[in-house]
């Protein structure tokens, strides 16, 4: 449940969107080693820093202090294809290897067996997650480039590797989005102590892990592997524009209206639409200490989901204001979502604005609004 946003990012201010296709060299300094990037600038600061886009879908955050040089490449910028970016993950990561699958590469270090399994989920993901929106009117488009998931043998390599972004945080998240490498990390949770098959054997057929993985225990981790997977799909099929000022609850009510899947069923997400019932009943203990101000708050600031004492609330609510919205407003749902998806990077709206963008969506009567859906969530018994 944890967006990764890299901190030079997060610092960086004041910022101009910049609409250009040219292709740039970008060279600059850090942690006292030169760094060379050729993409393009997606955004320029006004002190001269620079977001840019690398050829695999990386970004890179220069601030001016860093910046050394920049200058013109070979023609416009392209995306690498599919060859030319397993080569380079494999550069990146020697000992692991590639799975393919039609629109993601599963790099691992683990068991075939697990990296087909996680491809076979992803792409049922992929397909549910597609034809849902296309079938409520969004424009779906696909990835610029293949979408790349990391996959490790087990909790402790993941961890030494997660541990640079996450911080003691890894320890309690199997999983997790990275904005700046547009990857999905995560480990095999078959190795976990608490899914682990008798005797440890070895799995070896994607059957045995899905039988598995299936197990209650196990749950709450495969929730949150699609979670994630689920937030790349946003930020890379239209949804949302990778670091622009898109609403937490938007984008968690989003990821974890999909983020449980029905792993008996071949064909794909038949949950689609149901009843979350970790969220719902999280949401259900809280309205007895629910503050008036709560959609308003929910709405306007992302300071809830990043205070401890308040995320598990703030989730739960953004997971049920979604839940009533798409099955109350779902057209109005829709032309919300696609105006969010307009919003250019690293131009942070005031929460008044905010709450404009809403009540334009979905009318004036916030009050109103707010005691139907309460009302939706928690009917008279």
């Amino acid at each position: 449940m944890r967006i990764i946003v890299s901190c030079i990012v997060a610092g960086m201010a004041c910022l101009a969107p910049t609409i250009s296709s040219a292709l740039e060299v970008v060279t600059f300094r850090r942690d006292g080693q030169l760094v060379r990037v050729t993409g393009e600038v997606v955004t320029e600061a006004v002190d001269g820093g620079v977001l840019v886009r690398d050829r695999a879908n990386v970004f890179w955050a220069v601030t001016a202090e860093e910046l050394e040089e920049r200058r013109e490449g070979d023609g416009p910028y392209t995306p690498l294809g599919r060859t030319e970016l397993a080569a380079e993950l494999l550069e990146e990561f020697p000992d692991f290897r590639i799975h393919n699958t039609a629109n993601y590469l599963i790099v691992h270090n683990t068991s075939p067996a697990y990296a087909q399994w996680c491809g076979a989920l992803y792409e049922r993901l992929y397909r549910a997650f597609r034809n849902f929106w296309q079938r409520r009117g969004f424009e779906f488009t696909d990835p610029l480039t293949p979408l790349v998931a990391l996959v490790f043998n087990g909790p402790e390599s993941y961890r030494s590797y997660a541990r640079q972004e996450l911080g003691e945080a890894v320890e309690s998240i199997p999983g997790y989005y990275s904005l700046m490498s547009n990857r999905v990390t995560m480990y095999d949770l078959t190795g976990t102590q608490a899914v682990q098959p008798a005797g440890g054997r070895r799995l070896t057929s994607t059957a045995q892990i899905n039988r598995v993985l299936s197990q209650p225990q196990a749950e709450f981790m495969v929730a949150t592997i699609i979670h994630e997977a689920t937030h790349q799909l946003a930020y890379n099929c239209g949804f949302h524009q990778r670091f622009a000022d898109v609403p937490l609850w938007v984008a968690e009510g989003l990821a974890m209206y999909f983020e449980t899947p029905d792993l008996g069923s071949s064909r794909g997400w038949r949950t689609i639409g149901g009843i979350n019932p970790l969220r719902a009943d999280r949401f259900r203990s809280y309205l007895s200490r629910r503050p008036a101000d709560s959609l308003t708050t929910l709405i306007t600031q992302d300071d809830r989901f990043r205070d401890a004492e308040t995320a598990l609330d703030a989730y739960a609510e953004a997971w049920a204001l979604t839940y009533y919205l798409l099955r109350r407003h779902p057209d109005r749902f829709v032309r919300y979502l696609q105006e969010m998806a307009e919003k250019p990077p690293l131009l942070y709206d005031t929460p008044d604005e905010r709450l404009a963008e809403f009540l334009e969506a979905f009318g004036r009567d916030l009050r109103g609004l707010d005691a139907a859906f309460v009302e939706s969530m928690d009917p008279p018994r």
